[in-house]
């Protein structure tokens, strides 16, 4: 009965922090949609003020993965991790709040900085939480799931946004928000560390696992070449996945001229990433359940080149189905990569690899955005250019996981290891308690 229970907390704290994802998305996919609006209706706009938006929140979001990524077990440990994930997410659902309300230009890019800070939290910790509530077996296809939320948010925000605006949009993020986060300070579990792995599965659930994380562990992270070999792929990825997300709909509505058509098809060649992200998990998965670890690192290659192939046709001549198709496979690797860090990390370091995937991303945005920034500068229409060059670096960016091909397993066994020796000192700990 105990099992069954924990079983539907299980998947309903899933579900509801699925929702919190998909709200932080939403939110954030009204500015794209809303460029030209945000020109001529925000007091004190320009240009340039409109980029920096998009800059700073990279920025301070960036900012708030580096500190919870480090600081976030510490704070988890003194507070309980589910308080400082309520707070961290109160606090861009109540900026965005405010952002809709914006009278101008200083007061929107103030607490949309805010919100960034607020959100850039949920990857160290909602992630790290996901990472606790499930085994390796179903890791991949739970982290492609979290991608869903993110491409289905995105879509309907830039819905959302073009068609009603920039300020409904931004108050339906916060709205939604708010209705998912009171469902998580109601429902929500929050998981003891690492006992989703399977080392762990013999011991007493009731005790504390808490390893705090130090210098030497980060570094170690750090070294590792399973993980290292997915983050520069990653940085890659974040350049060009930055620049279509902010980008996209203005270069296609320059061939298109027909500002709601773009985004009905920028938004339906989007959906294709919405099944993309999960069947790449589940496929990462069977492997995994086959004994094939290394097969979440062949789907999550072969995903990318096919699918940057296809989103360079896309892009070149708008046909929608070599679009959906393209995002479809070119994100294969989402939720691999996530369950690849949950397999060669110790639970405290969950949360700091997770954080330097998303920190990875957002330097390949910035890199991204200062890139076609610079390109455009003189003639709007090397937007073109810009695209074609993004997804070259995006196909590229595939060879850096030949790294964790090679090292994927050895990895795993290291990090399987170093999880034995721990449930040694639990089982010691576990005995003294009993003879107590």
């Amino acid at each position: 009965m105990e099992v069954i229970k924990f079983n539907l907390q299980k998947k309903r704290t899933f579900l509801i922090v699925l929702s919190l994802y998909f709200g932080i998305y939403l939110y954030l996919g009204v500015v794209p949609a809303n460029i030209d609006n945000l020109l001529t209706t925000l007091l004190g706009t320009s240009n340039f003020g409109v980029s920096f938006i998009i800059t700073a929140g990279l920025i301070a979001s960036t900012f708030s993965m580096l500190l919870f990524g480090y600081f976030g077990n510490d704070l988890s440990r003194r507070f309980g991790r589910k308080n400082v994930f309520l707070i961290t997410n109160l606090v861009w659902i109540i900026s965005i709040g405010l952002v809709c309300i914006s009278p101008n230009y200083p007061f929107f890019l103030l607490f949309f900085i805010i919100g960034a800070i607020g959100n850039g939290a949920f990857l160290p910790i909602g992630f790290s939480i996901i990472g606790d509530l499930f085994g390796p077996e179903e890791r991949g296809t739970k982290f492609g799931t979290m991608y869903f939320g993110l491409f289905l948010g995105n879509g309907l925000g830039i819905l959302f946004g073009g068609l009603l605006s920039w300020r409904l949009g931004f108050f339906i993020g916060s709205i939604f928000g708010s209705v998912a986060l009171f469902a998580y300070f109601k429902f929500g579990i929050d998981p003891k560390q690492g006992y989703s792995d399977p080392e762990l599965k013999t011991l007493d659930k009731t005790m504390l696992f808490n390893y705090r994380i130090t210098l030497s562990d980060l570094i170690q992270l750090v070294k590792t070449k399973t993980v290292i070999g997915i983050l520069l792929s990653v940085f890659c990825s974040g350049i060009a996945t930055s620049t279509l997300s902010n980008w996209g709909i203005f270069y296609l509505d320059l061939q298109i001229n027909n500002k709601m058509v773009t985004i009905v098809l920028y938004t339906v060649a989007g959906l294709g990433a919405l099944g993309g992200a999960r069947i790449g998990g589940m496929l990462g998965d069977e492997y995994f359940k086959n004994g094939k670890i290394n097969g979440r690192v062949k789907v999550s290659i072969a995903g990318i080149v096919l699918g940057t192939l296809l989103l360079l046709g896309f892009y070149h001549n708008t046909f929608v189905m070599l679009g959906l198709f393209g995002y479809f496979f070119v994100f294969f690797s989402a939720g691999n990569q996530f369950a690849i860090y949950s397999d060669v990390c110790i639970p405290e370091l969950r949360g700091a690899a997770n954080s330097l995937n998303g920190i990875m991303i957002n330097m390949g945005g910035i890199v991204g955005s200062l890139f076609v920034s610079s390109i455009i500068q003189s003639d709007i229409t090397l937007i073109s250019v810009s695209i074609v060059i993004v997804l070259i670096i995006w196909l590229i960016g595939s060879v850096f996981w030949l790294i964790s091909y090679f090292y994927y397993s050895k990895d795993f066994q290291v990090q399987r290891m170093r999880m034995m020796s721990r449930i040694q000192e639990l089982e010691i700990i576990q005995s003294r308690a009993k003879l107590k």
